[in-house]
């Protein structure tokens, strides 16, 4: 029995069945929830190498997790596939100058923790707190400090990855072909990364922020593109809407923000003369545009202000006990007419649309409440978000910036890429994966799942 055959490698307390095995039968993307048949959870490589060598000759489909932080429901098992969760391999296991090796399953947070006193870890998603390394090298995740320091793959220098036929390989770190590139964004479907060798950056001297407050949506979105305009490179550049600021205020995250229809927040870091020079220019570019002006008069509050807006996601909890996040990414100069069109959608739905994203690169965010209870509400809230995507691809947009695909757009790849394109993803996918047994069902389906469920019918347009 496969069951015994995995118990005999990592134990009898790190095999979960039963009942307890739908704990992790979702994650972050909350419409759908999925019931893996058991959860294995190797706590070594060579654990994990014999765990997957185990399922890949048995011909056994599995999804590796992390976190399970996942936005896109890449994480979940779609047809009770074996779920194997790397979050054990949660160790440092090297530090020099501006490097640092980790486990797979360490959260973000600890990267900078454990990084030296002058520097710092870059990619700082929402969910920095708990998402792990492994997960965030699956889907490139990004965060705030994007615009300046790129997402994961600006900070990967090499990978330690398990091939399915139990090879390990490292790749990457190299000065031309770089091998890892094909396993960042690629949402577990190809291998397995044990561990990463991240780039540190050096903190920077000064960091300042500047709060524009702005009485007019479209006014605010024009706003990002003159910041570029002026001159000024910034390291973060987010915007809320009137909707997300009223959520956070209302919420344990209340940074005291002005009534405006829409914010940005503004950081800019490096040397103190260039960095008063830019604050100087956004102050002016901002009083210029007709907007309200705060810049922070002490840590406290600057703090406070970049509290609230990490604190945008879980501050939707005020309104509605889950809620859909999109993440297409459009150009700085289409965020005026997308956010208008997005307001538009919410009317034409019945559905509440809060705004709060990464403006900086165009990287949308709405949040879409929805009562669990009711399929109607939920079905509305799919609906609108579908077509928020195509509207964001009508706009020259991408599908996803660094949520991943998941099941949560994997019917949308079709409308965005041609059978060309599609056809040469799918060669690399067979050269790694030539059964599909490695995260089924996302990314590049053979087949959609027979879907009893109606959520999936939805998500996959099953008939």
């Amino acid at each position: 029995m496969l069951a015994e055959r995995l118990r005999s490698i990592v134990g009898e307390r790190w095999i979960v069945e039963g009942k307890d095995a739908r704990l992790f039968g979702f994650d972050a993307f909350t419409a759908y929830k999925g019931e893996p048949s058991f959860v294995v959870l190797p706590g070594s490589e060579e654990e994990v190498r014999r765990v997957v060598t185990l399922l890949y000759q048995s011909k056994t489909p599995f999804v590796f997790r992390g976190s399970g932080t996942s936005l896109s429901g890449s994480s979940v098992c779609v047809c009770g596939e074996v779920m194997v969760s790397l979050s054990r391999l949660n160790r440092v296991y090297r530090v020099e100058a501006l490097e640092i090796e980790v486990g797979a399953g360490i959260a973000n947070a600890l990267v900078t923790k454990h990084a030296p006193k002058n520097a710092f870890y870059a990619p700082d998603p929402s969910s920095y707190t708990v998402c792990s390394i492994g997960g965030n090298v699956c889907h490139d995740s990004g965060g705030i400090h994007v615009p300046k320091y790129g997402p994961t793959f600006n900070s990967v220098v090499k990978l330690r990855v398990l091939h399915l036929d139990g090879a390990i390989e490292e790749v990457g770190g190299t000065s031309y072909f770089n091998g890892a590139s094909v396993f960042i964004g690629s949402e577990g479907t190809l291998g397995c990364v044990l561990s990463a060798t991240l780039r540190l950056f050096p903190k920077p001297e000064a960091s300042r922020t500047v709060l524009g407050a702005f009485y007019d949506l479209k006014t605010a979105a024009l706003a990002v593109s003159k910041i570029y305009e002026a001159g000024v490179f910034p390291a973060a550049l987010e915007m809320m809407d009137r909707t997300s600021i009223e959520v956070v205020e209302k919420s344990e995250y209340s940074a005291g923000y002005p009534k405006c229809e829409a914010l940005l927040l503004v950081e800019c870091d490096g040397f103190l003369p260039q960095v008063e020079e830019e604050v100087k220019r956004v102050v002016s570019l901002f009083k210029e545009l007709g907007a309200a002006v705060f810049v922070p008069k002490n840590s406290e509050e600057n703090s406070r202000f970049w509290r609230g807006r990490k604190g945008a996601f879980p501050a939707m909890g005020v309104i509605s006990p889950a809620y859909l996040t999109l993440d297409a990414v459009i150009s700085r100069e289409s965020l005026p007419d997308v956010l208008l069109r997005i307001r538009e959608i919410g009317e034409k739905h019945g559905v509440v649309i809060a705004n709060v994203f990464h403006a900086a690169d165009g990287n949308l965010h709405p949040l879409i409440p929805y009562d669990p209870e009711r399929f109607d509400s939920l079905k509305k809230a799919l609906i609108a978000s579908r077509e928020i995507t195509k509207v964001a691809l009508e706009h020259g947009g991408v599908l996803s910036g660094e949520h991943g695909i998941g099941i949560e757009k994997a019917s949308l790849l079709e409308e965005f890429y041609t059978k060309e394109e599609l056809s040469v993803m799918k060669r690399i996918k067979r050269e790694f994966d030539p059964h599909f047994l490695l995260n089924p069902y996302k990314l590049f389906c053979e087949k959609k799942p027979s879907a009893q469920n109606e959520v999936l019918k939805l998500l996959y347009e099953v008939e």
